[in-house]
């Protein structure tokens, strides 16, 4: 029997602890709704981080809707127009919140951006860890208003069904992988079965299920060092240079760029530039590198705090500085394979 490839079974294993992990999260009927201030208008649920809130609708029906309202609210509301908002904490300092959650979102990016709305402490700051310790032994929620009518249209884009959110999530797979391989064929070429079993593994929580597709499309960090090297100098990017690529084609490490968002407080533009995996000299790219490129204000050269600032946090952690971003995008990208990376003021 072969030996598993070691790269292969430590992907897996960051993969599927990114995948366990989930978001608390409270849902409250909005004031002036059906059934609201009745004392069983609040929901908590524990929702996968990969899944998408028209999944969450049956399960919030069922132990929620139907036991605050009667049988002739009840009768009148309609799912289609349900929608959800966050339910801002005023506090002072902080940025407005994101407003209504979007459908096509998976829960991730609806908690990072509330995450965002204001600022935060920095969860790996030693300095801080007394002052923020009643704070952190129970993790925050993710505080949602429940709205039974008068969808806002222009600010949630899409209906609040499955099939939308299964479209928007292909599109994204195949957006990713543009951008990894300047091609969809990884995508295109896949069995309909083992892209069915991706988007079935969200719907039933079931990583097994969703890693047929994710390990067909999504490469592996390959160091260079575990490759031959060539001495042939390359200026071309790995992906496309036929013959001067120090690694493997199915590396994260070998691809045209890097599928990363980076996402930015109080409703700012999504910043989605072309980050190659490796720099001019060869080496890995680090998420410190590609930070202070595109937001140099923010994280200064000369500080001797990187993070003095803001801080970056993906999939609920907060990065380290000289994170290589293949690997991050290997291992902490989202079910759609974006790598998505959150820019939190810092709380002084």
């Amino acid at each position: 029997m072969s030996n598993p490839n070691p790269v292969q079974s430590s992907t897996n294993l960051f993969r599927r602890l990114a995948w366990q992990t989930s978001v608390p999260i409270s849902i409250r009927l909005a004031d002036n709704e059906p059934g609201a201030g009745v004392g069983i208008d609040k929901y908590f649920i524990q929702a996968p981080r990969y899944t998408y809130l028209p999944l969450l609708i049956p399960e919030i029906r069922e132990n929620l809707v139907e036991l605050a309202l009667d049988d002739a609210q009840l009768e009148e509301t309609d799912e289609k127009n349900w929608w959800f908002e966050e339910e801002v904490d005023d506090e002072p300092g902080g940025f407005a919140g994101q407003g209504a959650c979007r459908w096509h979102w998976p829960i991730d990016l609806i908690e990072l951006s509330s995450y965002l709305s204001r600022p935060q402490p920095l969860p790996s700051s030693s300095s801080s860890a007394s002052s923020s310790s009643s704070s952190s032994s129970s993790p925050r929620q993710l505080k949602l208003l429940l709205h039974l009518s008068s969808p806002p249209q222009e600010r949630l884009l899409m209906p609040n069904n499955v099939e939308t959110c299964k479209t928007q999530w292909i599109n994204q797979i195949k957006e990713a992988d543009f951008v990894r391989w300047r091609n969809t064929s990884r995508v295109t070429n896949l069995r309909r079965a083992d892209l069915e079993a991706g988007w079935d593994g969200i719907v039933q929580d079931d990583y097994d299920l969703y890693s047929r597709m994710a390990n067909r499309i999504l490469p592996l960090p390959t160091p260079a060092s575990q490759t031959p090297t060539s001495s042939v100098p390359s200026s071309r990017p790995p992906s496309t240079d036929p013959g001067g690529s120090t690694v493997k084609p199915e590396s994260s490490y070998a691809t045209r760029a890097t599928p990363i968002k980076i996402y930015l407080p109080d409703g700012s533009p999504v910043i989605q530039e072309v980050i190659p995996p490796t720099g001019s000299d060869g080496k890995p790219t680090t998420l410190i590198t590609v930070i202070r490129q595109h937001l140099p204000l923010l994280f200064p050269v000369k500080s001797s705090d990187p993070f003095s600032l803001a801080f970056p946090i993906a999939q609920g952690i907060p990065l380290p500085p000289e994170s290589e971003t293949a690997w991050l995008a290997a291992c902490m990208c989202g079910a759609d394979g974006w790598l998505r990376i959150g820019i939190c003021l810092r709380a002084q």
